[in-house]
């Protein structure tokens, strides 16, 4: 079965697909008529921009996979229309893709080095995160370490120099509490 697909144009001023048929300045005018739902008191709460665009980016992300699933499933479907709608499907995935990168722009998250090699040799960069955090953890309870044996050395330089300097006693309690 073959599904006309329509993508909808990317205006040069947005990185948001044009409504079909629409205009640059129709676009605008939709977005801006766009409501979200509203809070207890009636207000429309204000999405952060980052937020939009990060969710813009998962949706469209979202359709990548699935153009590219759509894509996998006709090739392995045999049929004979099959070479028009793998064209088809191939066409709907660069633009999928031209929607996101006409996105650049507007995305502004930095992503470790070490995640992008892992995803460019076809690796999880969950176990980066995972070695991320154990490495913090690791470096935390160190810190920690440290940090109560330079509290138990003041604690007990406090009581040595108490005992010899029974006049300074006041001033080393005084120092001492946190």
């Amino acid at each position: 079965m073959a599904h006309e697909m329509q993508a909808a144009p990317v205006t040069p001023t947005s990185a948001s697909p044009s409504p079909p048929g629409g205009s640059p300045a129709a676009a605008a005018t939709a977005a801006a008529t766009t409501t979200e739902p509203p809070v207890a008191d009636g207000r429309t709460p204000s999405m952060p921009v980052e937020e939009r665009v990060r969710r813009d980016l998962e949706q469209r992300t979202r359709g990548v996979i699935d153009a590219l699933y759509q894509l996998a499933a006709r090739v392995a479907d045999g049929r004979d229309d099959v070479p028009q709608s793998v064209a088809d499907n191939v066409q709907h995935v660069v633009h999928a893709i031209a929607q996101i990168d006409a996105m650049r722009g507007h995305i502004h998250t930095q992503i470790p080095k070490d995640v992008m090699d892992l995803v460019d040799a076809g690796r999880n960069p969950d176990s980066y995160t995972r070695t991320f955090i154990n490495r913090l953890a690791s470096e935390n309870q160190y810190s920690l370490g440290q940090y109560q044996s330079m509290r138990a050395f003041r604690d007990q330089l406090g009581v040595a120099l108490s005992d010899a300097f029974p006049s300074l006693k006041p001033s080393i309690e005084k120092a001492q509490r946190p």
